[in-house]
């Protein structure tokens, strides 16, 4: 590893849960292209995580609001194209999912950032 992982252990901790969330997302059932996108992007993210640092996390952080991004469009368009509701819940949830993830990541980096 280039950087000193000592301080960064809940973050690779963090890369790995990530990363096996998306692995199990693609596996799990229908995924559309632009999750498929996100879901590599969080994948190649989470692995250069081990090598650099510093800038993967710039990338895992941009990639989770981008995946806010899409599962609240998709939570809000899919219903309005398909008249069907039920399709909103599980965009919700992961949406929730990675608001919670994206708190987890700042929270660890603002605490590495005052640790020193």
């Amino acid at each position: 590893m280039s950087e000193h992982s000592g301080s960064y252990i809940g973050v690779i901790i963090f890369a790995i849960v990530l990363g096996a969330v998306s692995v199990l997302l693609w596996l799990g059932g229908e995924v559309n292209s632009v999750e498929k996108v996100l879901i590599v992007a969080s994948v190649f993210f989470c692995l250069f995580l081990l090598i650099k640092q510093k800038w993967a996390l710039i990338g895992i952080c941009c990639t989770l609001l981008a995946a806010i991004v899409v599962y609240f469009a998709q939570a809000w368009l899919v219903p309005i194209v398909t008249a069907e509701p039920g399709l909103m819940v599980p965009n919700v949830l992961k949406m929730i999912i990675a608001i919670l993830f994206l708190i987890f990541i700042g929270r660890q980096s603002i605490e590495h950032r005052f640790a020193r």
